[in-house]
């Protein structure tokens, strides 16, 4: 399965024209990012559709890429809930692939977790699609170790990724784990999904990489990361870089099975990004980077 470090995330494409997406595809290709990531409540389905009409427009280019999409959130109110029931897995992998106007999916994820998901139906409908050609490799987001291993009690086919938030401003999946004999503000729950993804050799797709929390803002603004800011302006000047890509560098420096989800539409953004994840920091910076996001080391 193909392991990029940079995986473009296409859910503001939808004011886009789809001549404009396919200039975006073509600038990706430039710089060697292959693997896309959309999903079916991007921009209500106007994402997918926009994808699909770029692709539309030349003959050949869908097989230039890795697509993959997720399905399993329902947009609804009072409030959105989830959804992995085999008939909606099925009806949404089928009303994706006509919206993109390809036959098959190289990848699909199940769009965050479903308490009330069954493994057995999960299975089943995770199974169909395979057999009938529509998807070739499978995976998961924001999903625990035991939510993973309960799917893959039933599953006929391996989880490969599991897409999760990871940056300076969002770093529990790694700061947990330095507290199993100091509990300083972790959380022992979740300190060994890390490893158990790592030793398992399952794709962290780092998700949202400049943003403080659950979309409380970005570490370039807020004012609880100055420091961070400085020790990435520093890094930056020691790597001949910026600081956003020092900021993607620390995302990717956290183990070979991370990559990084970004899904700006400017194209200085993106060089940046794709830049910062081809930089492996020592282990003196990375550590650098995690006290002044203010993590506790013991």
């Amino acid at each position: 399965m193909e392991q990029s470090r940079f995986v473009y995330g296409m859910m503001r494409i939808a004011d886009k024209t789809p001549e404009e997406v396919l200039g975006l595809l073509h600038f990706l290709l430039e710089h060697g990012v292959t693997k896309l990531d959309i999903a079916d409540i991007y921009g209500d389905t106007k994402c997918e559709t926009r994808l699909g009409q770029a692709f539309a427009l030349e003959k050949g280019l869908r097989e230039k890429f890795f697509i993959q999409s997720k399905v399993g959130i329902v947009r609804s109110s009072p409030a959105n809930y989830f959804d992995f029931s085999k008939a909606h897995i099925l009806e949404g992998v089928n009303a994706s692939l006509q919206r993109l106007g390809i036959d098959h999916l190289d990848s699909l994820l199940l769009h965050r977790p479903d308490v009330l998901m069954d493994n057995e139906e999960v299975a089943d409908a995770i199974a169909i699609l395979k057999a009938e050609g529509k998807i070739l490799h499978f995976g998961v987001s924001n999903m625990n170790r035991e939510q993973i291993e309960y799917l893959e009690e039933a599953l006929s086919m391996p989880i490969e990724i599991d897409q999760l938030q990871l940056g300076l401003g969002q770093n529990s999946l790694v700061s947990d784990n330095f507290y199993v004999d100091c509990p300083k503000g972790g959380n022992l729950t979740s300190g060994g999904l890390l490893f158990f993804l790592k030793r398992r050799k399952i794709q962290i797709e780092a998700w949202s990489p400049l943003l403080v929390g659950f979309f409380e803002g970005s570490i370039f603004t807020d004012p609880r990361y100055e420091d961070a800011r400085k020790v990435m302006a520093e890094l930056a000047k020691k790597y001949g870089t910026t600081p956003s890509a020092i900021a993607s560098a620390f995302v990717t420096s956290t183990a070979p099975n991370v990559s990084i989800v970004v899904g700006s539409t400017n194209k200085d953004h993106l060089l940046e990004a794709i830049h910062g994840s081809r930089i492996q920091l020592d282990h003196k910076d990375y550590y650098a980077l995690l006290n002044a996001a203010h993590v506790f080391l013991p």
